[in-house]
Parts: structure tokens; sequence; C-alpha cells
């Protein structure tokens, strides 16, 4: 049993290390191909465009471990989706958020934004900040740290593995950004995994509730990420 349990969990760790960013990269492609404000629209039109191949599949994602659970009378609750946590949970989580942000907000200045357009976004920005926040935080935290980390923990897996392996597999997600050269693939994946890790320390730290995790990684990508993604869309960060 415990075999098929560590087959079972390696096999969620490739699919959603690599499974994850080519369903992006497909589904981009097609809301590229089927609506023509992606390819004509105006910039902000394109970017909010370019964000929704990820947007879709990521719900999608949500959706097949929906499904899957469901097959074994499990639900998101079993996750710990919908708990508190405590304060070594939320304290661990929103303290690396904190730091990943002020790393971030550096990039605003040479962008020419003023580093409170990252927290009163308007127009166009706010949309692309709450989509990219509400699904990477909700999304990504229930699938990499609540369904992939229960997934090594059931296979008998010990809390470093637990944190590590989810870990490294979020990092790989993002591997949809190797379209800005590997350089930037690099600089974008590596810290994402080590980020990654600390919110899995931080699911373990709030006896796996989920929910300082999802608000955490809301801010961290609600905040100057979004910013920083209009501009690589436009070719403008050096």
């Amino acid at each position: 049993m415990t075999g098929e349990l560590q087959r079972r969990c390696w096999l969620g760790w490739a699919v959603l290390g690599f499974g994850l960013p080519g369903l992006i990269a497909a589904d981009s492609r097609l809301v590229a191909l089927a609506v023509p404000a992606a390819q004509h629209g105006s910039l902000g039109q394109r970017y909010l465009l370019s964000l929704a191949g990820g947007v879709i599949a990521e719900w999608m994602f949500v959706v097949a471990a929906w499904l899957v659970l469901k097959s074994r009378n499990q639900s998101f609750r079993d996750l710990g989706a919908w708990r508190l946590g405590n304060w070594a949970g939320w304290g661990f989580a929103l303290l690396f958020a904190g730091l990943s942000i002020t790393s971030n907000l550096r990039f605003l200045p040479r962008m020419g934004v003023p580093i409170s357009y990252a927290f009163a976004p308007r127009g166009f920005h706010l949309v692309a900040a709450l989509a990219t926040g509400i699904t990477a935080g909700f999304c990504e935290e229930l699938l990499i740290r609540g369904f992939l980390m229960t997934e090594f923990a059931a296979a008998g897996y010990g809390r470093v593995a637990q944190v590590s392996l989810p870990g490294v597999a979020f990092g790989f997600s993002h591997l949809g950004y190797s379209v800005h050269g590997l350089v930037a693939a690099v600089g974008i994946m590596v810290p994402t995994a080590i980020l990654g890790m600390m919110w899995g320390v931080a699911y373990l730290l709030g006896r796996r509730g989920l929910l300082p995790c999802i608000v955490a990684h809301f801010l961290n990508d609600s905040t100057a990420l979004p910013w920083i993604g209009f501009f690589m869309f436009k070719g403008s960060l050096g």
C-alpha cells in the first residue's frame, strides 16, 4: 500500500510541476487564437487576456483535485482549506510574504511606478491584481500545500520531504516564465520554490490550516507582482 501511495504522490508531483505549466501554455494559446482582443486590443486588454490562460488552467486543476478527493470520499476540508490555523502559522506565512513583497517592490521605481500603486491599483491593474491574487492564493495553495503535501504525508514521507518536494514542484510550476529567457526563468523559479517551502513550513506550524498560506499568497501576488508581470509583458523590464 505504501508503494502505491508513493507512486500516487510522485504522479501528483509531476502533474503539478510540469503538467500545470503545460496546460497554462495551451490555454494561453487558445485564448490568443479565440479572442481577437488578445492580439489586437488595447495594451490593458492584451495584458489581462495574457493572464487568462493561467487563471483558467489553475481553476481547472482545482476542479480536478475536487473530483479526485470526491472519489476518495474526501473534500477540501480534509486539506485544511477552511481551517484558520494558529498564530505560529499566520506569523510565519505573513513574515515571508512581507519579505517577498519588499523584495518585489524594489523593481517599481525602476519602472517609474510609485510604490503606493502596488497597494492601490486602478483600472485594468486592479483587475489583474485581483485575478492573480485570488487565483494564485487559493488555487496554488490548495494544490501544492494542501493537496500535494497531504499526499506526501499519506505516503509516509517525513516533514522535511513534505515541505521540500512540493516546494520544488511549486518552483517548476512556474516554468512558463522561460518564455522570457533562461536567466529570468531561473531567477523566478528558485525564489518561488524557496518561498513555497516557507509556506509549507507555515502550513505545518498552523496544524495544516491553509488559510494563513492563502492570505499570504494573495498579498504577495496582488501587490508588486502584477506590475512586474505587466512590464515583462511590455518587454520594458530590464
